[in-house]
């Protein structure tokens, strides 16, 4: 299914996610291939739509429910409280390559990306100064344009408010 901006505008509304998501963008695969890489199996794939998985998500949260759709030569990923896609980026950018976006409301945020099976870069949205995998710097121009400072790390003087990230570790 190839995803439209009106297919995705809940995105952009709100908590329309809740505080806990993760959004992955795999290039090449498509929607079966990459939910069976993260371990879905091909039988319990079905169209869902995103009020679908809001109502079938209920707490205790159900682990495994991911939305996958094209964007472009991309398949877009998008799962609420959980990160599998995540936990199997290897897999999932083996022969290609892959975007992860992980939010926590809890926890540490993070950015990855992987080219054919190995992390390239990856960082803590709030502290981009601190990049690790096997090219860590690779994406400094274009983090530069969407308005990272790829080299701002914190201080002992940064004041709480404006930095509330003290005593987080990046997630590796």
């Amino acid at each position: 299914m190839e995803i439209m901006y009106a297919d995705v505008d809940w995105l952009a509304h709100g908590d329309a996610l809740l505080g806990v998501w993760c959004l992955t963008f795999v290039r090449g695969l498509d929607e079966v291939e990459a939910l069976q890489r993260v371990g879905i199996e091909e039988g319990s794939v079905r169209p869902l739509t995103h009020g679908e998985l809001m109502d079938e998500w209920q707490f205790p949260p159900t682990p495994n429910k991911v939305l996958a759709g094209r964007l472009g030569g991309w398949t877009v990923l998008i799962e609420v409280c959980a990160w599998a896609a995540l936990d199997a980026f290897q897999a999932l950018s083996a022969g290609t390559e892959a975007v992860s976006v992980r939010r926590h409301d809890h926890a540490t945020d993070s950015f990855a990306y992987a080219v054919d099976g190995e992390l390239a870069t990856a960082f803590d949205p709030l502290l981009p100064g601190w990049r690790w995998g096997s090219d860590p710097d690779r994406l400094m121009d274009p983090m530069r344009e969407v308005g990272f400072d790829p080299a701002y790390e914190p201080s002992l003087e940064d004041d709480e408010g404006e930095f509330a990230g003290h005593g987080r570790r990046p997630m590796r």
